[in-house]
């Protein structure tokens, strides 16, 4: 074990524990840590501090542990077999800060070391820890000097260990449930043993000392904001998020509960109070709901200036869109300097938000339900495939300051087919089932790849012969009723919504040859009915919308950026997202 300096470590997280509460301690002024130092059975033991009812301090804890053990826990060798058989020491620093003011953010910060040892091997060991940001109302300056803090302690360690592990905090501190990051991120490390020990230890170090750097002047900042009852419920609400990531996500609470840890302190990050409301939403353009559509996104928060082109997505609800996770990818992948976010409407108050948004300096939009129609009405010029389909998904101002409107979702289907699954449109029979805004977004770009014939099949007939009159100069389609669907085809694409309700309108299997290619516009973790439909007929030849939605997302970006980006990486990340 020469050069693995275990008890050195130890003496540091003692020291960094009393540093911490020290440092809190003076910035609430009035309460002070009561400690309970306990022992465990199995073997170790540590010291729980908490502080209650403070001056700002509502709740927080400082613990330290030291576990050892002579056998470890499910939670640790499932992904690490060679430890299996090892005794093992484990021991750190964690904290959760949970303020009284609605307006002070939420805090967290863990430093840990791990070793196993086994006799005549050489040990296994590692660092991990890092501290991340949970407002409830965000204020720029504090999430620029929180990852301010966060680069400096990681700078002297290489030009990649911040954004790595800004990342690996973005990724992590992630409710995949709720499809949301837990707050605005920090640092996340795990598994550090790529370095010599010391110098593994000494990132550990900075890091741990980085945290009062990083929460002491945003806590002095915001400790005396008035706040009234609506803020407050609002605490109580997104703290409801704070305790579903702890318990179900969160892998130091599942170690510490499987190897026999104290359970007080373990759930000592749980906060004092807190609420859940069914099915809540926060009001539209209010300070509650410019949290989750501009703080809670995947954020450069050091890259934030007036050299970075601000872009956005529109709708209601928004709460799942992928567009900033995707455009983030883009602008990484091409070099552009631009801050994407999502941002959730008012039914009556598109046309204003948009106003709004240009007038405060953004760049360009995209437009999903229900407000395509809205923008195709706003604009003031059209491209030719958006007047042709009676709706826009992307807004930019020209140099003149005039609104161009733009349908990209068609060329995002057709560029999915043919590029992304290889499938042939040209000289095919072509089934599209549906008649709505959907469906009137793909039909041009569709007729374009000359197929033999498109055929519109709908619920309402009338729906689908509109349509189909409507786009006969662009090509050969036609429209039918579902139950008198004949013959087969080479390509059938769902444009329903029976992917969102889970009802798939009678389709005959007929419509099906032995080599059909069958494509869902809609997509998600599982296949879609309509994909399960086809699969249980035999089709093995199928794909869901995802590549659509990355397509169509990029030829907005090369509207705005000039340039195109690769979909294939983007692609693969997202899809992994819904993993």
């Amino acid at each position: 074990m020469e050069g693995v300096d275990k008890h050195a470590v130890k003496q540091f997280l003692l020291d960094l524990q009393d540093h911490i509460c020290q440092a809190l301690e003076g910035v609430d002024g009035k309460a002070q840590f009561q400690e309970e130092s306990w022992q465990r059975a199995e073997g170790g033991g540590g010291r729980s501090r908490v502080m209650t009812n403070g001056a700002v301090i509502e709740k927080g804890g400082v613990n330290f542990s030291h576990v050892t053990g002579h056998q470890l826990p499910a939670s640790a060798t499932a992904h690490r077999p060679e430890l299996a058989g090892r005794r093992f020491e484990a021991m750190g620093v964690s904290l959760v800060i949970h303020p009284e003011n609605p307006y002070a953010p939420t805090s967290h910060a863990n430093v840990r070391f791990f070793i196993a040892e086994k006799e005549g091997e050489d040990p296994v060991w590692w660092f991990g820890g890092g501290f991340d940001l949970t407002p409830y109302y965000g204020f720029d300056e504090d999430c620029i000097q929180w990852h301010q803090v966060a680069k400096a302690a990681c700078d002297p360690f290489g030009e990649q260990v911040y954004p790595r592990y800004k990342k690996w905090c973005d990724d992590y501190f992630y409710l995949k449930h709720r499809d949301e990051p837990r707050g605005v991120g920090g640092l996340f490390f795990d598994d550090l043993n790529q370095w010599p020990f010391e110098r593994c230890f000494a990132f550990m170090q900075a890091v741990g000392k980085g945290y009062t750097d990083a929460i002491c002047p945003i806590l002095n900042k915001r400790k005396n904001t008035p706040y009234g009852e609506r803020e407050k419920q609002f605490q109580l609400y997104r703290r409801g998020r704070y305790v579903e990531f702890n318990l179900v996500w969160d892998r130091g609470t599942l170690f510490g509960l499987q190897t026999g840890g104290r359970t007080e302190s373990i759930l000592m990050s749980l906060p004092p109070l807190v609420r859940w409301e069914y099915n809540y939403s926060p009001e539209a353009g209010s300070e509650e709901a410019k949290l989750t559509d501009y703080y809670l996104q995947s954020r450069d928060w050091l890259g934030l200036g007036p050299d970075k082109a601000r872009y956005a997505v529109f709708g209601n609800p928004i709460e799942h869109s992928k567009s900033p996770a995707i455009h983030q990818q883009f602008a990484e992948q091409t070099g552009e300097a631009i801050d994407y976010s999502k941002q959730l409407v008012a039914v009556d108050g598109f046309s204003e938000a948009v106003e709004h948004f240009f007038a405060e300096g953004g760049q360009g939009l995209n437009v999903t339900v229900p407000f395509k129609v809205e923008a195709f009405e706003l604009a003031h010029t059209l491209s030719p495939r958006a007047q042709t389909a009676g709706a826009v998904n992307t807004l930019w101002l020209d140099a003149n300051g005039h609104l161009l409107g733009d349908n990209t979702d068609g060329l995002g289907l057709v560029s999915d087919i043919t590029g992304n699954q290889g499938w042939s449109i040209a000289g095919k029979r072509v089934l599209v089932l549906g008649a709505g805004g959907a469906v009137r977004g793909i039909l041009q770009p569709l007729l374009e790849q000359q197929p033999a014939a498109v055929v519109i099949a709908n619920r309402t007939f009338s729906k689908a012969d509109d349509l189909a009159r409507q786009f006969q100069v662009f090509g050969a389609i036609s429209a039918a009723p579902l139950a008198s669907l004949s013959g087969s085809f080479d390509l059938i694409i769902n444009g329903t919504s029976a992917s969102i309700g889970g009802e798939l309108p009678a389709i005959p299997a007929s419509v099906l040859a032995a080599d059909s290619c069958c494509y869902d516009m809609m997509y998600g973790a599982q296949p879609t009915v309509f994909l399960s439909w086809a699969a249980g007929q035999g089709c093995t030849r199928l794909a869901d919308g995802l590549g659509m939605l990355v397509a169509q997302a990029a030829e907005s970006f090369r509207l705005w950026r000039g340039i195109s980006p690769e979909l294939g990486p983007v692609i693969a990340a997202v899809r992994q997202q819904l993993a």
